[in-house]
């Protein structure tokens, strides 16, 4: 239904419901049924949607903070209100995060922004993970911004040891699933991860890659992947935006 068709419910302006309730019930039905993915992730200012509505401003806000209190939108402070199609609760961050997006309903995807050979770990890889990569072993490096429904969620570098994946540099890594690549190409299955959760601030070029101010608060998650018998399948830092994105992580069981 397109948001013509909803617009012919009216807003009624005696003897019905508040014309707060009516507007947001209003963009609610919008939302929902995509009549309003022509605008993109964010919707439009108070003083937009107040003249589309022909209501006052102080109504718009009552039924933004209806919609938001729904968790059908998010704010940001200084930035407006946005959809909540890339709340993807389920995506736990250690997985495939291609198959775990598709499975939680979204689009993944992921915009390449560096891939080459490195001889070396950097130092803040090192320092965070208390890992030694061996000397004589070139890494891939590959730098994504991985996306969900085509909205940046997560900055990740990555880096792969060269001797695992033989001939890795001219797999033509992309947007596609990296452990789909390496199980059907290689051979290798990741098993097991350990990780470092770390909040930070938004550089210029993080806040750039994933559309927030500069200073936002981020998440970053440090960690290394490795296989059933203890080989390490890639080194990893994933920095992921806040607002409408949360990240999962599974209950485990703890030992004496």
């Amino acid at each position: 239904m397109d948001r013509k068709n909803f617009r012919r419910m009216g807003i009624r302006r005696t003897g019905g419901a508040p014309m707060y309730a009516q507007v947001s019930d209003i963009l609610a039905a919008e939302i929902e049924s995509g009549a309003r993915s022509d605008e993109g992730p964010q919707l439009p200012s108070e003083n937009a949607l107040a003249h589309e509505f022909k209501v006052s401003r102080v109504t718009v806000r009552q039924a933004l903070k209806r919609l938001e209190a729904r968790g059908l939108i998010y704010s940001e402070q200084g930035r407006g209100y946005f959809k909540t199609a890339t709340r993807m609760g389920g995506v736990s961050g250690f997985h495939s995060f291609t198959r775990e997006v598709q499975k939680a309903g979204g689009v993944p995807g992921a915009v390449v922004l560096d891939c080459r050979l490195v001889d070396h770990l950097p130092d803040e890889m090192r320092k965070h993970l208390k890992v030694q990569h061996p000397a004589d072993v070139p890494l891939l490096y590959m730098k994504r911004v991985r996306t969900i429904n085509a909205q940046p969620i997560a900055v990740e570098d990555a880096y792969l040891p060269v001797d695992m994946y033989p001939g890795i540099e001219e797999a033509g890594l992309g947007e596609g699933s990296l452990y789909s690549l390496i199980g059907d190409r290689w051979g290798v299955a990741p098993a097991w991860t350990d990780a470092l959760f770390e909040p930070v601030a938004a550089s210029d070029d993080l806040a750039q890659a994933l559309n927030v101010p500069a200073g936002s608060p981020l998440l970053a998650v440090w960690r290394v992947t490795l296989t059933e018998n203890d080989q390490v399948a890639e080194y990893v830092k994933s920095t992921y935006r806040g607002g409408g994105f949360m990240l999962h992580v599974s209950r485990y069981r703890l030992t004496d």
